[in-house]
């Protein structure tokens, strides 16, 4: 009869299995060119000042296309009732405000950079809640303002972020806190608010529509 004690498998942490997370990281770290992705989603205008029926199209992933019904998730953008009121609609209603939408994904992807950051680090975080606001200035949305000043510079609509970022666990000390907020710089969505990425739109006509 064996007597060899077999190594237990390691629980899975916050729902990672942290060693094949670990392999997966060698593999990405090896094969950069396998874990590049090209995401993409579409809008249609549905007659009416703001409703967009907008959808997350098929994606690439390291060269490969993945189309799954399952992952054409919709929705449907408006307004605010009372601002749809005053700007003047007939029959206002509320809708998802795109803004607000764009807001609660920065805070999805900071809880996941901040997550995913803190069982690689092997940091035990129980509860994590992350609250972001902005101002925002609709002059140039209403033809107010100018969309650029008299040297071309685009006309900032917004103040700063505000982050505020709650998390519980034990032995969080200031130092683990000082990582946390680090680790709001790893938040894919947070990058391509905070800094600078330029889009030329295209502009074209649809095909088998009259000019």
């Amino acid at each position: 009869m064996s007597t060899t004690t077999q190594p237990q498998a390691k629980q899975p942490v916050h729902g990672i299995d942290v060693a094949a997370h670990e392999e997966f990281l060698t593999y990405a770290e090896e094969n950069p060119e396998a874990v590049q992705f090209v995401l993409s989603a579409v809008g249609t205008d549905e007659g009416r000042v703001l409703h967009t029926r907008s959808q997350t199209q098929s994606y690439m992933l390291g060269g490969q296309e993945y189309d799954r019904v399952a992952r054409g998730y919709t929705q449907h953008f408006g307004g605010h009732k009372e601002v749809e009121e005053a700007v003047g609609f007939v029959d206002p209603t509320d809708r998802e405000e795109a803004i607000e939408v764009a807001l609660a994904s920065l805070t999805a992807c900071i809880n996941g950079a901040i997550s995913l950051s803190a069982v690689q680090a092997g940091v035990d975080i129980d509860e994590l809640e992350t609250t972001v606001s902005v101002d925002f200035d609709p002059s140039v949305f209403l033809g107010l303002e100018a969309p650029r000043d008299a040297d071309g510079t685009p006309t900032d609509m917004y103040g700063d972020l505000r982050i505020d970022i709650q998390v519980s666990g034990e032995d969080l000390d200031d130092d683990i806190l000082d990582r946390v907020g680090e680790w709001v710089n790893r938040s894919p969505v947070y990058n391509l608010m905070a800094l600078g990425h330029g889009g030329t739109p295209q502009v074209s006509r649809m095909s088998g529509r009259p000019n």
